[in-house]
Formats: C-alpha cells, sequence, structure tokens
C-alpha cells in the first residue's frame, strides 16, 4: 500500500505518519528526511542540495525529483510507502507518478489535512514557543508557507486524485486522536 499525505505546514502531518507507518508497517519516506542524509552523507545530490539551503533556498524540482526516486528504490521492500512532502507541485506529482508506474506500482490512497489559515497561525505559534523554532515565529514566513501549499501543492493533489487514487479528505481542525481514527477506519476498510 503506498501513500501520500498532504497539508499545509502544521496540518500535523508528522504526527499522523508514526501513527500509519506503526499501524500498517509502512516504510516513511520524508522528503526533508532524505535531504538531510545526503546532505549529512556528502553524496553528490546532497552537496548540490547543501548549496542551495545555505543561501536560504528551496533545492530546485529536478533535484528534489532525483532524491526521491533513490530514497524510494533503496527503501522498496514490498511493505508500502508513506510519501510526506512529496510531491509538492504537478511537475513532482507527474514524476512520482511515473517512476512508481514504471516500477509497476501505483498510489493506492492519498490522506488530505484540511485546515484552516486561523488554526495554522495559531499553532505556529504555539510551535515556536515551545519548540523555539524560528520559521514559525514570523508569521509572515508561515503565511508564505500556508500561500504555496495553496496555489502549488493543491493542484498536485487534485492532478494525482484525477488519475483515480482513492482520497480522503479530513478536517484537520479536529483533536489528533479524532484525525487518526478516521485515518485509520479508511485504510482498513480499503483493506479488505
Amino acid at each position: 500500500m503506498n501513500i501520500i499525505i498532504f497539508g499545509p505546514p502544521l496540518a500535523g502531518k508528522g504526527t499522523q505518519s508514526k501513527r500509519i507507518i506503526n499501524d500498517f508497517s509502512l516504510i516513511h519516506l520524508s522528503t526533508g528526511d532524505a535531504l538531510r542524509e545526503e546532505k549529512a552523507q556528502k553524496t553528490a545530490l546532497g552537496i548540490k542540495a547543501s548549496q542551495y539551503s545555505s543561501k536560504g533556498l528551496l533545492a530546485p524540482d529536478d533535484l528534489v525529483a532525483q532524491i526521491v526516486e533513490k530514497s524510494y528504490h533503496n527503501n522498496k521492500s514490498g511493505q508500502g510507502i508513506l510519501f510526506d512532502g512529496y510531491p509538492r507541485n504537478i511537475k513532482q506529482a507527474k514524476h512520482l507518478l511515473n517512476v512508481i508506474e514504471c516500477d509497476g506500482d501505483k498510489i493506492d490512497h492519498i490522506i488530505f489535512l484540511k485546515v484552516s489559515k486561523e488554526e495554522l497561525l495559531k499553532r505556529a505559534e504555539k510551535r515556536a514557543e515551545e519548540e523555539n523554532r524560528a520559521d514559525d515565529k514570523d508569521s509572515e514566513v508561515v503565511l508564505t508557507r500556508i500561500s504555496e501549499f495553496g496555489s502549488l501543492t493543491i493542484p498536485a493533489i487534485h492532478f494525482i486524485k484525477d488519475t483515480g487514487v482513492h482520497t480522503i479528505e479530513i478536517d484537520g481542525n479536529q483533536a489528533i486522536d479524532s484525525i487518526y481514527s478516521i485515518i485509520k477506519s479508511e485504510l482498513e476498510q480499503n483493506l479488505s
């Protein structure tokens, strides 16, 4: 079972991902983790990625695509993969579907956590205090990230959904346990 989890920054993707991975024995393919691993190992891809991040820039699509593809092939074990943080736009969505299809596989589910802008700003404020995260302290930075999700990632969600992938849309303003019980129930129904 291959799943993509989507949601704006601070929607709770990481929290829900941990539970999904644990209960459904999936491999967690987090774009951020894969990028950090490549950088730590000082691979050719990691060195290129560092050149962008050291300037405060996002790594370009082609570079991220190569890192995700490498991570996908290294972690593919028949267990299934939970993609977290990829794809972020239509170009990346096309790439991911192509890589998986060429491998004789498919995306089985999209999980889309929908959270209001007001709630996301409250969560950013809280996380900035609790975890001392500089990127969450500046509401303009948070609003830019939310806006990019809306303009780039939501079209990617629709692009994949339009290929016929089962989509679970959830009100992410609910309690963590309530959200997960919906996810778990939906995934279990589709396993049987």
